[in-house]
């Protein structure tokens, strides 16, 4: 599915709006997949399943969020060998359709020793399509 991410504004809560649904699988640009499985208006949970990663294979981590109004943040928690958390903080967008959410995101690993310090700290976006 190709999306033209200038389409997408911001998801509004106004004019009687309904309030966003977070259930379900949720993919991003990188093939990396998000599955909230719980959500009771404000916080939510789930497992998120990383396409990418430091050994280039798959990682999967228990994922925890809190949604405010349209902004969102979430943190997945990976386990051994990556020993390392990833949060994201974005907003709810749509085109009219589609639900997204448009992240910032900041990992934190573990490093292996003092000098791969300067490394363990990485930052990016992500965009997310509820499919």
């Amino acid at each position: 599915m190709t999306l033209d991410r200038k389409t997408f504004k911001p998801y509004s809560l106004k004019g009687g709006a309904a309030a966003p649904k977070l259930i379900g699988i949720w993919k991003n640009e990188l093939g990396s997949t998000m599955e909230i499985t719980s959500f009771d208006g404000t916080t939510f949970a789930g497992t998120y399943t990383s396409a990418v990663s430091s050994n280039s294979t798959s990682a999967k981590g228990k994922l925890a969020g809190t949604l405010s109004g349209t902004a969102l943040g979430f943190t997945a928690t990976w386990t051994t060998p990556f020993s390392s958390v990833t949060s994201w903080s974005g907003l709810l967008l749509t085109d009219g359709n589609l639900l997204a959410i448009f992240t910032l995101w900041h990992l934190a690993s573990t490093p292996d020793s003092d000098a791969d310090l300067w490394e363990s700290i990485l930052a990016g976006a992500d965009f997310f399509v509820r499919i």
